[in-house]
């Protein structure tokens, strides 16, 4: 089997839109997955308030994605991967001023509440810039009520539930008018969250006055297509006249990813990092590698099914590298885009992917899934970025930590969620996680530069059908009675060393045994500073199955070498190290070109080994027996 056969058929991946995340198709989530609050929340006695808006944790920004892409097969979500620029167009604007909540007398413990900001929210001039040769003035920011509608919803007093949210506003600056200038047909839109593709969460707390809290974030996708009622799709250049008249090019493809955070909830303090604030260059990208010991993607399977005999936690560790693209700094602030990439040097043509602009990310590891009385195979696992809600953070360099929950939106593949799709008949709808929680960046041993992050998501599941062990006999299968509840987490830490490397690693082991119960053997010398460097690696597999076989490696295409964070090692050496190579699989006939993915970690407090042939043909690890914090 040659390699872009073997990667094709690692992917299941062709049905990635359709691996992903038990959305629920027409429902809102069960209340069961919403357990009652310590004290339910009480309304304002007026049921009526104003409150100021925290400006260290509120701010309205985008990430503009200009394209070259004119084809109509990429259009009109403009996801060819012909970036311009060197990346997205980031900004972030802090923003000032009241918010005004009206709420409805309570049914059954449910009030409707309408959100207004009757002054705006404005935010000081920033700039707008991408990597490369591009940059625009975002100033005069504003947040406005729409003419029409103000944003609403639902809140369930018990749990503190929010259903049918909506939140609408004009986001207005400079560089949202001078785009309406340039593509004079383009009828400025109302900016809606979720809107048709995006997401929108709003939590309240009670307060000691009596009014009620409120946080908010949202996000949502503007495509703008190769055409606009038949004239090119331009982008404003920094060059205007005194009447906002700028020079622009055309961007075929071009598509807005506005996003805004809201919240009355004042920001506790939080100490500077001091000596652990890492060195972070606005308006550049850097490529961290992941440390697959602590990073992992997994389910906490609370399922009230009486066959499986209770919880069960599924977990695989996974393989890639994070791209932190960092925006314009604006005081201690730095708007920072975030996205998942496969392991470095998996050189070979993607899986294809039934719609354009998705990609192969980070790669995992068949495992084990374990209930007290059923054991499932989980196999085929990887993520892709969601491209149509990209993540985005507001990194303060002071403290080294970003504001709020980060949204990071991810699709899964492996067969255990392909099965609950196709076993559910429809019922559920494909969609990415919602996964959000905190992250930050520190300075590790030497220097290095290190990004953690934590995000997690409840996904209520009542009623809805589970597979059996035997995944592919949809003919047994089980239901899941009140208060079962999925909670996928999603937990990463990626390093980027910054010293100069010095240290060839070598080492090996035999008769190791994989968490999914294979047993393996490994050698290998692979310096960290490989020019013109020897290199060596082979891998035997002992299993019988598809899995067996014996790797050797003929030529060393990319490595990194990082620490893990409690490393005490001199500058150029490590206790991790990161490669990928090209070589012969012996179950190959034609002796074709395979690749292998590989990282040991020799750290005395962390051991690991993850090999992986072929992004899955042979794929094995010594996962922890705990959940790493990442």
């Amino acid at each position: 089997m040659n390699l872009l056969n073997a990667m094709k058929r690692k992917s299941s991946l062709t049905s990635v839109l359709l691996l992903a995340s038990l959305s629920l198709a027409g429902t809102t989530p069960a209340l069961a997955a919403f357990p009652p609050l310590p004290v339910p929340l009480k309304l304002p006695q007026s049921l009526f308030q104003v409150l100021p808006v925290d400006k260290e944790g509120s701010f309205m920004g985008d990430a503009v994605r200009i394209t070259d892409c004119p084809k109509n097969t990429d259009n009109p979500l403009g996801t060819c991967g012909a970036v311009q620029f060197g990346g997205v167009a980031l900004y972030n604007s802090h923003l000032s001023g009241p918010i005004q909540v009206r709420f409805s007398p309570p049914v059954n413990n449910i009030s409707h509440f309408e959100i207004s900001h009757p002054f705006d929210l404005t935010g000081p001039d920033v700039v707008m810039r991408a990597p490369q040769l591009y940059l625009f003035g975002a100033t005069k920011n504003a947040v406005l009520d729409s003419f029409n509608n103000y944003s609403s919803g639902n809140l369930n007093l018990l749990t503190g539930e929010v259903t049918n949210l909506n939140y609408q506003v004009i986001m207005f600056n400079i560089f949202y008018g001078a785009l309406g200038l340039v593509n004079p047909k383009l009828k400025a839109p109302v900016f809606t969250f979720p809107g048709t593709y995006g997401s929108a969460d709003i939590k309240f707390e009670q307060r000691a006055d009596g009014l009620l809290d409120l946080t908010f974030y949202g996000s949502t996708f503007l495509p703008l297509g190769n055409n606009i009622n038949g004239d090119p799709v331009r982008l404003p250049m920094p060059f205007c006249g005194p009447n906002l008249q700028c020079a622009s090019i055309q961007v075929p493809g071009m598509s807005l990813h506005p996003h805004l955070r809201i919240t009355t909830k004042p920001t506790p303090p939080t100490p500077s990092c001091g000596n652990l604030c890492p060195d972070i260059q606005p308006n550049t990208v850097i490529e961290t590698t992941l440390n697959a010991r602590f990073s992992s993607i997994g389910d906490d399977f609370k399922l009230n099914i009486p066959q499986l005999g209770g919880e069960g936690i599924g977990r695989s560790q996974m393989q890639g590298r994070i791209i932190l693209q960092f925006g314009d700094r604006t005081g201690d602030y730095v708007p920072v885009s975030i996205s998942a990439q496969p392991p470095s040097g998996l050189v070979v043509p993607p899986p294809p992917f039934p719609v354009p602009g998705l990609s192969l990310g980070f790669v995992g590891h068949d495992e084990k899934l374990r209930f007290p009385n059923a054991t499932y195979d989980v196999k085929e696992v990887a993520i892709t970025d969601d491209p149509f809600d990209i993540p985005v953070g507001e990194y303060n360099m002071r403290t080294g930590q970003f504001i709020g929950d980060t949204q990071w939106r991810t699709f899964w593949n492996q067969d255990v969620l392909l099965a609950i799709l196709a076993q559910n008949n429809g019922r559920l709808i494909p969609a990415s996680f919602f996964l959000k929680g905190p992250a930050k960046i520190q300075k590790g041993p030497n220097n290095s530069v290190v990004f953690r992050y934590d995000g997690t998501e409840f996904r209520p599941f009542d009623g809805f059908v589970f597979p059996n062990p035997d995944v592919n006999n949809a003919a047994i299968s089980y239901t899941a009675g009140p208060g079962s509840i999925l909670t996928p987490f999603f937990k990463m830490q990626s390093v980027l060393s910054q010293d100069s490397p010095v240290q060839t690693m070598t080492g090996s082991q035999n008769n190791v045994l994989s968490s999914f119960g294979e047993t393996f053997s490994y050698s290998y010398q692979v310096p960290c500073n490989a020019p013109g460097q020897p290199a060596s690696f082979s891998y035997t597999n002992t299993a019988t199955g598809k899995s067996g076989g014996a790797f050797k490696m003929d030529n060393l295409v990319a490595v990194s070498c990082i620490n893990s964070l409690t490393s005490k090692l001199g500058a150029g050496n490590y206790d991790t190290i990161n490669f990928t190579g090209f070589g012969s699989w012996s179950k190959d006939a034609d002796d074709g070109l395979h690749v292998v993915t590989v990282q040991v970690s020799t750290a005395a407090d962390a051991p690991y080994i993850s090999i992986s042939v072929d992004g899955g043909v042979s794929v094995v690890n010594t996962k922890p027996a705990e959940i790493p914090v990442p």
